[in-house]
């Protein structure tokens, strides 16, 4: 009974959210994701970056709809005596923390923290590059 009660409680915690996507589906249908690109290893955000989730963040601020921060990082190279399972936490660190940076950023520009929702990625066998991707689909 306490897990039918629970799954009841997150679908209608869910269902508001979809709700408001399906009223707004015309007009988020022409916001894009973003893709940011990064250097291997670098956290901070470039000036064309900044610029380019200030933009983003102004299309999509005026909607009450979460938006997901998924942050990539591919496996650190040229670290002596690293372990693999060492090399796989680093990369998720490195993506935890531009991830942050970015979600504190949308923040400032006027788009609440409830809305936000940060992944941290690790490597894997998809992920080929370095990258922040800010949308308002889940995945």
């Amino acid at each position: 009974w306490l897990t039918l009660f629970a799954a009841q409680a997150t679908t209608s915690a869910l269902a508001p959210d979809n709700e408001k996507i399906f009223l707004h589906a015309d007009h988020l249908a022409e916001v894009k994701p973003l893709q940011l690109q990064f250097h291997k290893g670098n956290i901070q955000l470039s000036e064309e970056n900044l610029a380019a989730i200030e933009q983003w963040a102004q299309q999509i601020k005026k909607y009450d709809i979460p938006v997901y921060i998924h942050s990539f990082s591919t496996l650190p190279t040229g670290v002596r005596d690293q372990t693999a399972n060492d090399a796989h936490q680093e990369a998720v660190r490195i993506a935890f923390n531009r991830g942050l940076i970015t979600k504190n950023l949308l923040e400032q520009m006027g788009i609440h923290k409830q809305r936000l929702i940060l992944k941290a990625m690790g490597p894997d066998n998809v992920v080929y590059e370095d990258r922040i991707t800010l949308t308002t689909r889940r995945r």
